[in-house]
């Protein structure tokens, strides 16, 4: 399964306020180009809920579900539950970092085409690369959640 990573430094921020913002993608990812919206489905609790992503990858209009929960040493994990892809999976995570703070994106996908995956991994993979660095660009140069809207 194909895999891309993402990080990047932001100086002069520490790891929970970059926290608070990775945790309220409704509010930042939008501000992506290519993000047509995140929309929360299910707060379930504090630790997890399900939300809806709907972006511009590679010229098309793609959707998927996730289900979100945060974990221990601020990590987000997701999984697709439903959408255009065959599988979606990923990682959010913020660490410490001598000029400030590092936020980290991590994501494995399957798009359901086997015979083709050859030739369309590559395609994908380089927009998912485009997709996570346009997400870390807004997080690092997002201002805390004003609504407290964030999970925690």
């Amino acid at each position: 399964m194909p895999e891309i990573h993402a990080t990047a430094v932001v100086p002069g921020r520490t790891p929970e306020e970059l926290w608070a913002v990775v945790k309220d993608s409704p509010a930042f990812a939008p501000r992506a180009p290519h993000v047509i919206g995140v929309r929360v489905l299910d707060s379930g609790n504090r630790e997890s809920r399900s939300t809806e992503w709907t972006v511009l990858l590679n010229g098309s209009e793609v959707t998927w579900v996730q289900n979100e929960s945060t974990r221990p040493g601020l990590r987000l994990c997701f999984e697709q539950t439903a959408g255009d892809l065959e599988r979606l999976a990923g990682e959010w995570s913020v660490v410490e970092n001598s000029a400030g703070a590092q936020v980290g994106l991590s994501v494995s996908f399957e798009l359901g085409i086997d015979g083709l995956a050859p030739l369309l991994n590559p395609i994908w993979a380089q927009s998912l690369q485009a997709h996570a660095e346009a997400l870390l660009r807004v997080v690092s140069t997002t201002g805390l959640p004003a609504n407290g809207s964030d999970q925690t």
